[in-house]
């Protein structure tokens, strides 16, 4: 998935993609506040990203019917995707450094799982 996840992609194209190679399910099996949609990957599916192995896809982008969306006082809901990979932190922006890729990362628990984020 590494070329995939070089935040030149939009949401929309990032998730059809997985879709239509059936390695993510085609409804989300969360929608967060936010609207930010997550997918499960399909059984027997063993996506990496930056050498990582992911747990789940992610994305939104407003206006498109691919996504659902909820509707939140004050949210601003924008274009997103990315993945949640099983790696600490640092080993990840460390990756994303070596790659200078465009993405971020946020700790989705502490050593363990880190989301990448390509805004586009």
């Amino acid at each position: 998935m590494g070329a995939r996840l070089d935040c030149h992609l939009g949401p929309h194209t990032f998730i059809k993609q997985l879709v239509d190679e059936k390695e993510i399910d085609p409804v989300p099996m969360k929608v967060s506040a936010n609207s930010v949609n997550a997918y499960r990957l399909r059984p027997n599916q063993n996506l990496t990203a930056l050498g990582f192995e992911v747990r789940t896809v992610f994305g939104f982008s407003p206006n498109d019917d691919m996504f659902t969306q909820k509707i939140s006082e004050g949210e601003t809901p924008h274009r997103v995707y990315g993945v949640v990979v099983m790696a600490g932190k640092e080993a990840v922006s460390e990756r994303i450094r070596e790659t200078g890729g465009p993405a971020t990362v946020r700790e989705v628990m502490p050593l363990v799982m880190t989301a990448v984020i390509c805004d586009k």
